[in-house]
């Protein structure tokens, strides 16, 4: 007879095998947009912005929106899209802050109560 102890690792061990397969089988197909919404709506899953089509976060995997649904990123992509959300984040906290400075190349505003001088037609 096994011990009691070996038991519930060989049962761990076999719960642990099975959560892995059942991941795999969900990050392998499209998520339907509802099932999507509601997961976002528990607070199971998380957006990366405010914006239509804006990249989710769910089982720790970017997931994007298709044609045929949600599609999750491979490891590799969520991995590089978590650098890039890093950098969203702290650029729309510094905006919605009110602490991030003007680009260097936005437009000047100019005087709208005199309009521009045209060029002048002479002799050709």
């Amino acid at each position: 007879m096994a011990e009691p102890g070996t038991q519930t690792a060989a049962w761990a061990e076999r719960m642990e095998l099975l959560k892995d397969s059942a991941q795999q089988r969900v990050l392998g197909a499209p998520m339907p947009a509802p099932a999507m919404e509601q997961l976002l709506a528990d607070g199971k899953a998380a957006s990366l912005g405010r914006f239509e089509g804006s990249p989710i976060r769910y089982l720790d995997r970017w997931w994007r929106l298709s044609e045929a649904g949600w599609v999750a990123l491979d490891e590799a992509g969520s991995a590089q899209l978590d650098l890039h959300a890093e950098r969203y984040r702290a650029a729309t906290g510094a905006v919605e802050a009110g602490t991030a400075e003007p680009a260097a190349t936005a437009p000047t505003p100019r005087d709208t109560t005199t309009p521009p001088a045209l060029p002048r037609q002479g002799p050709a």
